[in-house]
């Protein structure tokens, strides 16, 4: 991740960015949003689908 951390201006998306890339290297049977942020601990995908629709890089 240290390739890509300038990347990103607030310390959060960083660490998003870090966690979905660890769930896409995961082995999980499914490699959505919802299935990663489960995974990660998060309550819900939304941070996840932000990062990677919405927000600005």
């Amino acid at each position: 991740m240290g390739r890509i951390a300038g990347r990103f201006a607030r310390v959060e998306p960083r660490l998003r960015a870090g966690r979905l890339v660890m769930g896409l290297l995961s082995d999980l049977p499914r490699k959505d949003c919802w299935t990663i942020a489960e995974w990660v601990g998060e309550t819900n995908p939304h941070g996840m689908q932000h990062l990677l629709c919405r927000a600005s890089w």
